[in-house]
């Protein structure tokens, strides 16, 4: 029973409205060896091709296009069309089925069943078994039968009964149908034809030698004449020549030669190598068909290699030809077709041939010997035009021959044509009996060309091929080759041919079930693994050897290849309770065995995947319910044990996925996949240091995920849904958070015809084969840049516009490769980290190397700069002049930079400049005040492009708006707290806003939380006061009550209410605030007013009253609260309370640290330790690991950078893994510059664990450079030579000259060096006397660092 989908989950066939997506490459699957299992034929101005493989009827609209798949519940063995209507008929051997077209609109086509013909039933009771189909006139179907030839109508009219229906395949009944009438033949028949007129038919059975001719005499009954047609040998094809579609418009015009009446031709092919062509006789003629001519089609290749030296065939048996018949009328088409072309003057000798050759109106016979000779020759067509009655115009006139076809033939196998003209251009499918249809391209002149070449006269578009049953699954090797395997027990292995397509190497049957299939190295021998066994065959089919297994199959088996060592070749076959190891081994004799290793058992509650890291390791992931992934990597188990392998799984490698349940799981050594439960959505992390790189929310269930890695380290995801296949590549880091990782450049769908997507398997850099029922779509390995997504189009600087074509490897290199060092993330980074020099450096090569280059050119990523050059900490000639920020700004605009996009080249600008504005306070603030400058500079320059200064009213008047703020980031403000510049750096903000500032820009600018001085915070908040206090009109109180009662300015707030004789709430106001708040009654009535204010929402208000009222706790809470700002309730905090006052403990301790750690907000948790005073902690939080769903932005690299500062002399425990960290992601990034001086130059600092000598002193300590140590001080050595300001003072060498003094008196002079003589004689006694508790109290021993070698941080990162 035939169905329009493999399963009860398919597309209801209505929604079946939209064509497939185009592939490079298409198998359909194997072809059923039959002589009817391909048809061609045009409908709605659309060529269609069809074919049958197995149980399944492929319709497609060219090589890689295929419009609908229908499947069947028995396998078919026929398949007619009919072009008028676009009727589909398709016959199992015990059922008949009519597919009826659909169309919407002019490209919305597909089939449903409209009937179901019942065949009939013999006298013996033995069902008739369909072999044959063919169409007639006004909806007729002839059916050939082993038992039975009947003739169907499939019109409505043809209806005499009410019509029975019957549901077929649980899907909507069709109606059935029974024969008009049948006849019984003596045996089965192989072909049946209708001529096109439908009033004579043609049959034969299997080697037969006799074709039956059916003449008949009504159409209302089955009644006719009959007679032979006797061949010498047995009838190996026949065929009606088809109509011309033209002859009915031209017969009778003069334009048209005269026609005869009857123009039904038969052509008949038997094994004695001869066509025969039979021409209808008349109705008083004695014959119904008479003999015309016949065409020796083995003599017609008289060099064939088939034949005998002589030239001649042996007589035993002739060789095999193979033909196709081309109308004469389709022929002239297509020459005239390419008359019609221009030829710009040019003489074609081919033309000028095949323009003779039609004058005669040819059927043209094409013989092939299948060893890629081909001959075509002429035979003046029947009924066409009047002939003269002579000898020659019944002998076939050769036409055109060549040699080196690429179109072959494997021996003892045969094969069908379908050929069809579309204008000039010359189509040939052909379907070979081995299990392939060929779709061969060619044009007339070429092909028919006397003098052409063989190898240029075709060119192959297409080989279908494949399995003739369902797949179950698919694997790449490790050699790039792909293996295939159906839910029966077939096995196909593919490879990449020259040409780019994917052709089947080979295959063979295992007789049993399949689950999962890996191939060895080298491609020789593939492991399948079965229901109670693994076995070892090789590629011809030839078990080697089995294991047998007790794992069980109902969840399915997985079976992964692992490492190799010298003479064997580790694997694993694993379920979700089990895993079994086991290797292939090499014996003396070369003979390959299968050898058990060991058994581990497995939670059945999580998913499970092995991979191989190296030949020696392997990579175990679990993850659980909860959705936390487990890694671990473990030696690759190659030792036989009968126990239990122990292989524990590591707490410290595990990461949470934030999945509940997760239903996928998929990996490779450096990225891992999951999908959450439902598959609505799905995560892809990084193994190496756990973050989460993409998520995405799906509109529908993820079913599939696949990875792959190329040779290049560029990473491919695809994403499987129901219908749909999603392509995302691995991008670099970017900073700004809109941007992703992971980006989508491909998206294929086979939805609409038929079929569900059943695996997906890499098979090339950028190529993905999609298995859906037996079909295996390829995608190509390019994408058209106006298919990306905006966001990937920018990042390409690509046009939009443009319909360049890229390939999927060259989008996956550009998005990952290294940033150049114009790029300005990286010049932003360059400062951040402390290199302005380096940046300066840069920008001025980037002005010499623009002065000569023009757009086209090739511009060097590094400018020709070395690392050491670019990374040089000198500080000579480091300052931006004017000049140079000119030139590089006009040449900025005038020509655009290759590797950066339009926005980052503005970017870049912008950098440019905040570079520049920089530089002229360099020399008055510290690295941190400068770090804050830069930001805030930079932020201005991008909100210039889109803010103005002024906008014009409705009513005509100018209002000016306030000037824009930036928004500082808590990484910003941490910077800026550690500054010791402070003063001059708000000096600068404030002197930028005119002196005018507002709270607004002063909590942007998060001025109360980075401004360590207490009295320059309460003038700030004093200037905040005032501004708020004028900030209406007239002035009101009541906004700066908040700002004066946190300074303790009780007085002049009332001061300033007394004057507010315009306020309603003045005289209320200004009696509770002559009260002794110090009073507890006072308390409650400011309590209850911050309540009453609170219910109507005027909370800043409220916390003014709770102020009065001494709680400064609940003031501070409700800031931070209600009206979500943190700036103000930390100075309300630390100007009511002080620094170490309780409610700023509180804010700290019980929310911002909280809200930090639940957010692993790093740059917050290092806030808020410094503002509890606790530098060692704030130093260590910044490289701490983090728990929950991490980020790659958590573990911001310029975290190192304030660490560093932090850290004193003193590295922490996690330094080695932080400063690996932060190279890494510069890497991602595309900073490799930044990168590897990071791992180069940083220092690490420890106390070694030397032991302590007699005289109590410790060993030296030692400071490490990337694992150089270099000798330091002692501890005892240091607290003596402890820097001091004394020690600023030395007494001049005897060396040197001596130095007259001007200013100052000699006697001066004596004083103070006698004083500092006296001064470090008391302090180097007293460093020499220790304490009675300094002697008599032991010393800990030193806390031990273990340095990390040198080589070990370069190879961690990857240099």
């Amino acid at each position: 029973m035939p169905s329009t989908s493999p399963g009860p989950e398919a597309v209801p066939p209505k929604a079946a409205a939209v064509s497939s997506s185009d592939f490079a490459q298409i198998l359909p699957g194997a072809p059923t060896a039959s002589v009817q299992a391909t048809a061609t034929f045009i409908f709605r101005h659309k060529r269609y091709v069809t074919y049958i493989t197995s149980s399944q009827l492929n319709i497609l609209t060219g090589p890689t296009k295929l419009v609908q798949a229908l499947a069947f519940a028995e396998g078919l063995v026929a398949v007619a069309v009919e072009s008028n209507t676009g009727k589909i008929a398709v016959a199992s051997k015990s059922q008949v089925y009519v597919l009826e077209p659909i169309a919407e609109g002019w490209t919305k086509v597909w089939w449903e069943k409209s009937l179901c013909l019942c065949l009939c039933v013999g006298k013996e009771g033995v069902e008739d078994e369909a072999s044959y189909l063919s169409w007639g006139s006004e909806g007729e179907l002839l059916v050939g039968g082993s038992k039975n030839l009947s003739l169907f109508s499939t019109i409505p009219s043809s209806r005499t009964t009410t019509p029975a229906v019957s549901p077929v395949d649980g899907e909507a009944a069709v109606e059935e149908r029974k024969a008009l009438w049948s006849k019984p033949v003596a045996s089965a028949i192989q072909y049946v034809a209708l001529c096109p007129s439908a009033n004579v038919i043609a049959s034969c059975s299997w080697y037969d030698r006799l074709v039956k001719i059916w003449r008949r005499l009504s159409f209302e009954e089955g009644l006719f004449d009959h007679t032979y047609l006797a061949h010498p040998a047995a009838v190996t094809h026949l065929e009606w020549r088809p109509l011309d579609q033209h002859m009915n418009e031209r017969r009778g015009s003069s334009i048209s030669g005269r026609h005869d009446e009857d123009p039904e031709v038969l052509w008949t092919i038997a094994t004695d190598g001869v066509l025969r062509i039979w021409r209808m006789g008349g109705m008083h003629d004695a014959d119904i068909m008479t003999l015309h001519t016949a065409v020796d089609l083995v003599g017609a290749i008289p060099q064939s290699p088939t034949l005998n030296t002589n030239g001649t065939a042996s007589h035993s048996a002739k060789p095999p030809r193979y033909a196709f018949i081309i109308p004469a009328s389709s022929f002239s088409a297509a020459v005239n077709a390419a008359l019609g072309r221009r030829t710009n003057g040019k003489i074609s000798h081919s033309l000028e041939h095949l323009k003779d050759v039609i004058t005669r109106s040819p059927d043209v016979i094409v013989t092939l010997d299948g060893h890629g000779r081909m001959s075509a020759w002429g035979v003046q067509s029947i009924g066409h035009k009047r002939r003269p009655e002579t000898p020659s115009a019944e002998r076939a006139f050769h036409i055109a021959h060549a040699e080196d076809l690429g179109l072959t033939v494997r021996v003892g196998k045969n094969m069908r044509f379908q050929t069809w003209f579309a204008d000039d251009a010359f189509h040939l499918v052909a379907h070979s009996f081995d299990g392939h249809v060929q779709w061969w391209r060619g044009d007339v002149e070429t092909f028919f060309s006397p003098s052409v070449a063989g190898g240029e006269r075709l060119r192959l578009e297409a080989d279908w091929s494949g399995h003739d049953r369902p797949l179950a699954g698919a694997i790449a090797s490790t050699d790039g080759e792909l293996i295939t395997w159906s839910k029966s027990s077939d096995i196909s292995l593919w490879s990449r041919s020259n040409t780019g397509q994917l052709a089947k190497k080979g295959g063979f049957s295992t007789q049993k079930t399949v689950y999962a299939a890996s191939c060895s190295v080298g491609g020789k021998l593939i492991n399948v693994a079965h229901d109670e066994k693994v076995a070892l065959y090789r590629t011809d089919s030839k078990q080697v050897d089995s294991l047998v297994h007790d794992l069980s199959s109902e969840n399915g088996l997985q079976l992964a290849e692992l490492g190799q060592d010298d003479n064997s070749q580790s694997h694993v076959l694993y379920n979700r309770t089990t895993a079994l190891f086991f290797r292939e081994v090499a014996d003396e004799i070369g003979d390959v065995l299968l050898e058990h290793v060991g058994m581990m058992n497995l939670d059945n509650q999580c998913l499970y995947h092995f991979s191989a890291v190296s030949d020696d390791e392997v990579m175990y992931l679990a993850v659980d319910l909860t959705g936390t992934l487990r890694r671990q990597v473990i030696p690759t188990p190659r030792t036989e044990t009968e126990d239990e392998l122990d292989m524990p799984i590591s707490t410290n490698e595990t990461i949470e996925t934030g999945l509940q349940q997760p239903s996928l799981l998929e990996a490779n050594v450096d990225l891992a996949v999951a999908a959450s439960g439902d598959g609505n959505r799905f995560v892809i992390f990084d193994l190496r240091d756990g973050y989460m790189e993409y998520e995405q929310d799906c509109s529908q269930a993820v079913e599939f995920l696949k990875l792959y890695k190329n040779a290049a380290g560029n990473q491919y995801l695809a994403v499987g849904y129901k219908s749909e296949v999603e392509i995302l590549v691995q991008g670099r880091y970017e900073h700004h958070r809109e941007a992703k990782t992971w980006c989508k450049v491909k998206q294929v769908s086979i939805e609409n015809i038929g079929l569900s997507i059943t695996t997906l398997a890499w098979c090339g850099d950028g190529m993905l084969a999609v298995v859906a029922g037996s079909v295996m779509f390829i995608t190509s390995e390019t994408v058209l840049a106006t298919d990306l997504e905006p966001e990937v189009q920018e990042r390409l600087d690509l046009d939009a516009r443009t319909k360049d074509e890229l390939k999927v490897t060259e989008v996956s290199a550009r998005l990952a490769q290294p940033a150049p060092v114009w790029h300005p993330r990286l010049l932003t980074h360059l400062l951040y980290h402390g290199s302005y020099a380096a940046a300066v450096r840069i920008l001025r090569q980037l002005s010499e190397r623009l002065k000569f280059w023009s757009e086209g050119e090739y511009l060097h990523s590094a400018l020709d700069l070395p690392h050491d050059a670019v990374m040089e900490q000198s500080n000579t000639s480091a300052e931006l002049d004017d000049a140079t920020v000119r030139d590089i700004l006009e040449q900025l605009a005038a020509k655009k930079l290759p590797a950066i996009s339009d926005s980052e080249q503005r970017r870049l600008q912008a950098v440019v400049e905040a570079l520049h504005y920089i530089s002229k306070y360099r020399r008055g603030l510290d690295d941190n005040a400068l770090h804050y400058l830069f930001s805030f500079n930079l932020q201005l320059s991008y909100m210039a492009a889109t803010s103005t200064t002024t906008t014009n009213q409705p009513n005509g008047t100018s209002h000016i708006q306030q000037p824009p703020v930036p928004q500082m980031s808590w990484h910003d403000i941490t910077f800026a707290s550690h500054s010791s510049t402070q003063q001059p750096l708000l000096d600068i903000l404030i002197q930028h806003y005119d002196n005018k500032l507002a709270w607004p820009i002063a909590r942007a600018l998060g001025l109360t939380t980075w401004l360590s001085d207490r009295e320059a915070l309460a003038t700030v908040f004093e200037s905040l006061a005032q501004s708020a206090y004028r900030s209406t009109s007239p002035p009101d109180p009541t906004n700066a009550a908040l700002f004066f009662l946190a300074l303790h300015k009780k007085a002049t707030l009332l001061a300033l209410w007394r004057i507010a004789t315009w306020h309603k709430e003045q005289r209320s106001t200004t009696n509770f605030l002559k009260r002794d708040f110090s009073l507890p009654e006072a308390k409650t009535a400011a309590r209850k007013n911050a309540y009453a204010l609170m219910g109507k929402r005027r909370f800043e208000y409220a916390a003014a009253f709770f102020l009065l009222a001494d709680d400064a706790g609940s003031a501070v809470g409700l800031l931070a609260g209600q009206c979500g700002d943190i700036g103000l309730a930390v100075a309300v905090a630390r100007l009511y309370g002080g620094e170490q006052s309780e409610c700023l403990q509180t804010l700290v301790r019980q929310r911002l640290r909280p809200q930090a750690e639940k957010e692993n907000d790093r740059w917050l948790m290092s806030w808020c330790f410094s503002a509890l005073k606790e530098r060692h902690e704030a130093a260590n939080a910044l490289i701490k690991p983090l728990d929950g769903v991490r980020n790659w932005q958590q573990d911001d690299p310029r975290t190192m950078v304030l660490y560093r500062h932090l850290r004193k002399d003193r590295s922490e425990q996690e330094e080695y893994r932080a400063v690996l960290r932060a190279a890494r992601i510069l890497r991602r990034m595309g900073f490799w510059v930044l990168a590897l001086e990071m791992v180069k130059g940083w220092e690490f600092k420890h106390v070694s664990a030397a032991a302590t000598h007699a005289n109590g002193k410790t060993a030296n300590a030692e400071t490490t450079t990337n694992g150089i140590h270099h000798e330091r001080p002692s501890a005892e050595d240091l607290a003596a030579n402890e820097p001091s300001l004394l020690d600023s003072f030395s007494s001049v060498p005897d060396s040197a000259p001596a130095v007259k003094a001007v200013e100052e008196p000699p006697s001066r002079e004596a004083q103070a060096a006698a004083l500092l003589t006296k001064l470090q004689a008391k302090k180097a006694q007293a460093q020499q006397v220790p304490t009675m508790a300094e002697k008599e109290k032991p010393k800990p021993p030193p806390t031990q660092f273990k340095e990390p070698d040198a080589n070990s941080l370069l190879d961690s990162f990857g240099f």
